[in-house]
C-alpha cells in the first residue's frame, strides 16, 4: 500500500492575497500574541497514517454535499489502523443528521467504539449554520479534528484543506491537527445570494462570537475572517492557527 505521508506533486495551495486588509490584520493580531502561544507545541508522536486509505466505492465524493468514508481497513479489523474516517464535500444544513445516522451505523457495523476518534476534513465550506451543528457535534462526542493531511483519491493524491464554513466544523475538535499550512482558510460569511439585514448580521455575528469562545477560539479569527470579502480567502499558516486557537497541533 503506498505511503499516504509520501511527499506529492506540489499543487496550487489556497490563492493569497498579497495585500488585504485582513492579512495587514492578522499582522497585527500575531504581533500582539505572546511568544507562548507561537512556540513549537507540545511533542506528540505522530500517527501511523500508512493504512488511511479511505473506501470510497460508496460514490464519488468531489463536488457535491459532504459524505462520511472510513479507512478500509476498519472493517478488517486491523490492530494498526488508525481510527480516523474522512469527510469529503460541502457542509449542508443537514449534514450534522446524517454524520449522526453515519456513526450509529459504523457502530453497528464495528460493535463500538474504542480508543479516540477523529475526523479528517477536506471541505470548501458550506451552510454555516450546519457547519456549526457539526462542529457541536464532534465536540459533544469528542471527535477530533484533522486538515493538511495527503491522500488519494480518484487515482490521484490530494491534500484534505478546509476553508470558509468548514473552519467553525474543524473547531469543534478537542484535538484539532493541522498538518500543513494553508490547509485552513476564511472569509466573510453570506447567507448564499439572499441578502442580510443588519440585524442579521449582528445576530449571526454574535452567535460565531458565542461559538468560537465555547470551542476555546480567540475572536480575532472572526475579526480576520471579517475583513476578507467573500469572494477570496485568508490563508492560515500552523503558525498563524495556534496562535489563534483554531488549532491545538501542528506538524
Amino acid at each position: 500500500m503506498e505511503n499516504l505521508c509520501a511527499p506529492m506533486a506540489p499543487r496550487p495551495a489556497v490563492e493569497p492575497v498579497l495585500v488585504t486588509r485582513a492579512q495587514r490584520a492578522l499582522c497585527i493580531i500575531l504581533i500582539a500574541t505572546t511568544l507562548a502561544a507561537c512556540g513549537p507545541p507540545p511533542a506528540r508522536s505522530a500517527p501511523d497514517l500508512s493504512l488511511l486509505t479511505p473506501d470510497l466505492t460508496a460514490g464519488p465524493p468531489l463536488g457535491g454535499a459532504m459524505g462520511f468514508y472510513v479507512p478500509t481497513c476498519l472493517f478488517r479489523s486491523d490492530p494498526g489502523c488508525v481510527h480516523l474516517i474522512f469527510a469529503i464535500g460541502e457542509i449542508t444544513p443537514d449534514t450534522s443528521i446524517q454524520f449522526a445516522a453515519f456513526t450509529d451505523t459504523l457502530e453497528n457495523v464495528l460493535g463500538g467504539y474504542t480508543g479516540r476518534w477523529g475526523v479528517i476534513l477536506d471541505s470548501p465550506g458550506g451552510d454555516l449554520a450546519g457547519a456549526l451543528k457539526l462542529g457541536t457535534m464532534f465536540r459533544t462526542a469528542g471527535w477530533d479534528t484533522v486538515v493538511g493531511l495527503n491522500y488519494p483519491i480518484a487515482g490521484q493524491w490530494r491534500t484534505a484543506r478546509c476553508t470558509s464554513a468548514c473552519v467553525y466544523t474543524f473547531a469543534g475538535g478537542p484535538v484539532r491537527l493541522i498538518l500543513k499550512d494553508n490547509a485552513l482558510a476564511v472569509h466573510q460569511f453570506t447567507e448564499g445570494t439572499r441578502l442580510l439585514n443588519v440585524a442579521q448580521v449582528q445576530y449571526l455575528t454574535a452567535q460565531i462570537a458565542v461559538y468560537l469562545t465555547t470551542m476555546g477560539v480567540s475572536p480575532d479569527l472572526q475579526t480576520v475572517a471579517g475583513l476578507t470579502l467573500p469572494n477570496e480567502l485568508t490563508p492560515l499558516t500552523i503558525r498563524d492557527a495556534l496562535a489563534l486557537g483554531v488549532a491545538t497541533r501542528g506538524a
